[in-house]
């Protein structure tokens, strides 16, 4: 897994960045909508056509490289096409006039930039740009220097608490490099 973080990485450096926030965000931002998207990794090709870790669909990954579809499930490949269009998002909401922000980009990643310029999202899209935005916000949290970390209540709970219902709580636990879920169930 560092492997496919430093080529990640290294992509990323290469592309290069106007800013180092910008880097960060965008880093930050995918990395969410990799976890959002296929927590699991799964390489298998899902109901609607979509494949790969950013489980994109065949036209939009036409949209931004000329290799096989079949190749987004090559994180590398995957982790290049995903810059490109996160670009592709950002540039679009900014010669539009819109915030390039995480959710706003979350949004348009799960049902496309039009729907968001319109104002017709749909209300699924606007709960994943929810949680991708949270994961952003923890993963922005736990990048911040010591200092910061000092600041933090006592008592703070290590999971992400993301739903609650009746009896059974979800609990999303945050790790450096892949997603952990854990179920717990009251007793």
């Amino acid at each position: 897994m560092k492997r496919h973080l430093l080529k990640f990485l290294l992509l990323v450096s290469l592309l290069g960045f106007t800013s180092v926030a910008g880097a960060s965000d965008r880093w930050e931002t995918l990395r969410a909508i990799n976890w959002v998207e296929n927590p699991t990794n799964q390489t298998h090709v899902g109901r609607f056509g979509e494949l790969g870790p950013y489980q994109f669909r065949p036209a939009t990954w036409r949209m931004h490289t000329d290799k096989p579809f079949r190749q987004a499930i090559d994180r590398a490949v995957a982790d290049e096409v995903a810059v490109k269009h996160y670009e592709w998002i950002k540039r679009t909401f900014e010669q539009a006039g819109v915030e390039p922000s995480v959710f706003n980009i979350a949004m348009a990643w799960n049902c496309g930039v039009d729907s968001v310029l319109s104002g017709r999202a749909p209300s699924v899209s606007y709960n994943y740009a929810e949680r991708v935005s949270n994961l952003v916000a923890t993963l922005k949290e736990r990048t911040q220097p010591a200092v910061a970390s000092e600041a933090r209540p006592a008592g703070r709970s290590e999971e992400l608490n993301i739903d609650e219902r009746g009896d059974t709580q979800v609990r999303f636990r945050i790790l450096q490099d892949t997603p952990r879920f854990v179920l717990a169930a009251a007793e």
